[in-house]
């Protein structure tokens, strides 16, 4: 049941899982300037797209620019910030204020994210990196993906260190709507992020374990098939 409740009730993220601060006051939309942004509208098709990454706050401002300037509508600089991950650049459209725009370029001396796919994730650049700062990156991660929608949730998320690296394990779950009064599906799965000592390099893996049957009925959940 309480897999049910996550989902149906919208509860995505367990306890200590990686947060962005809230504001109720605007409406945020954060991104990650990307290569292909860099590009006009006509040359993106077909190029690889990957997040970009630098630790030189000038290089980071002119892509911020650049990016802006190709976007349908240009928002006006108001504000830069930076954290150990990312710099970040707000953006407004004086004509929306209540919209702001967070342009983010991660810091290359921390995670490269060139060469990405459903398995490689990226790399970590620093070498000084311990179990709970290797977490966090993948929690933030994981956190800009499509996963992180109703209907989704992630009920347990662990590190540990090894020899070798770090494996972090995300347990989740998955639910698919029936289209008619018949109960809905949920697809309970692990996910392994491996991370290498030597390289760097992120992997991930997913293996479904289970998939539950349950139904909801306004607040109250039924459970169908365990």
């Amino acid at each position: 049941m309480v897999i049910a409740n996550a989902l149906y009730f919208d509860k995505r993220i367990p306890e200590g899982f990686y947060q962005e601060p809230s504001d109720s006051t605007v409406y945020r939309v954060t991104t990650h300037v990307k290569n292909t942004d860099l590009l006009p509208l006509a040359n993106r098709t077909g190029q690889p797209v990957y997040e970009l990454a630098s630790d030189d706050f000038n290089e980071a401002l002119t892509w911020s620019e650049q990016a802006a300037v190709l976007q349908p509508i240009y928002r006006q600089l108001v504000d830069n910030g930076e954290t150990a991950l990312y710099r970040q650049f707000t953006r407004v459209d004086p004509d929306s204020p209540d919209v702001v725009y967070l342009q983010r370029i991660l810091r290359a001396s921390v995670i490269d994210r060139n060469g990405v796919t459903d398995r490689y994730k990226g790399r970590i650049t620093s070498s000084t990196m311990n179990a709970e700062d290797i977490k966090r990156i993948i929690e933030y991660l994981w956190t800009f993906t499509v996963n992180n929608n109703f209907g989704t949730a992630v009920l347990s998320s662990d590190i540990t260190e090894t020899d070798t690296g770090f494996v972090h394990v995300m347990k989740q779950a998955r639910l698919n709507m029936s289209n008619n009064d018949s109960c809905d599906s949920i697809e309970v799965y692990r996910v392994t992020y491996t991370v290498s000592r030597s390289s760097g390099f992120i992997n991930k893996d997913e293996a479904l374990e289970r998939i539950i049957l349950a139904k909801r009925s306004g607040n109250i959940l039924e459970i169908c098939q365990p």
